[in-house]
């Protein structure tokens, strides 16, 4: 599906409504361009989920790992993965990325995952793709795997 978004403040509101669809042990990776609003989306993402701390790009950290309190759906972990530095897969096990892949009470979002996409798929682990086009200075458009359904007032 691709979802049109005309601000900073209507693509955080989209990661809201995201955030209220998950489930846990969902598992996404973004991609675009620098400032193309995969940190503005992640926000939004950690507001419907119900994580209260602000929420930053953790591009020099690598790995944020967020509380998610009273949750509907039984999500206690928001895991924010940062790879634009280039990491390979035994750097980020050896930070813990994969420790919660699986888990169905977290969540992980991978700015820059694009080249995880074929280890997922070796591993036969689930993930879906949202990808950021600019269109102009404000106008993005943003394109989730159809494998995520969720409802949306963009549509």
């Amino acid at each position: 599906m691709e979802i049109k978004t005309r601000s900073r403040e209507e693509t955080e509101i989209l990661g809201t409504e995201i955030g209220k669809n998950l489930h846990g042990g969902e598992i996404f990776l973004l991609n675009g361009d620098l400032g193309a609003g995969k940190t503005a989306i992640i926000k939004g993402i950690a507001e419907g989920l119900g994580v209260k701390r602000h929420i930053t790009s953790p591009t020099f950290v690598i790995m944020k790992k967020y509380k998610v309190k009273k949750n509907p759906n039984g999500i206690k972990k928001f895991i924010h993965i940062d790879t634009y530095r280039g990491l390979d897969l035994g750097q980020l096990s050896e930070l813990g990325a994969f420790e919660y892949v699986g888990d169905r009470e977290a969540v992980i979002f991978i700015e820059w995952g694009t080249g995880l996409g074929g280890f997922f798929k070796q591993k036969n682990i689930p993930f879906h793709r949202i990808k950021f086009i600019e269109e102009g200075k404000n106008d993005r458009i943003i394109k989730i795997d159809d494998s995520f359904d969720f409802e949306s007032k963009f549509f």
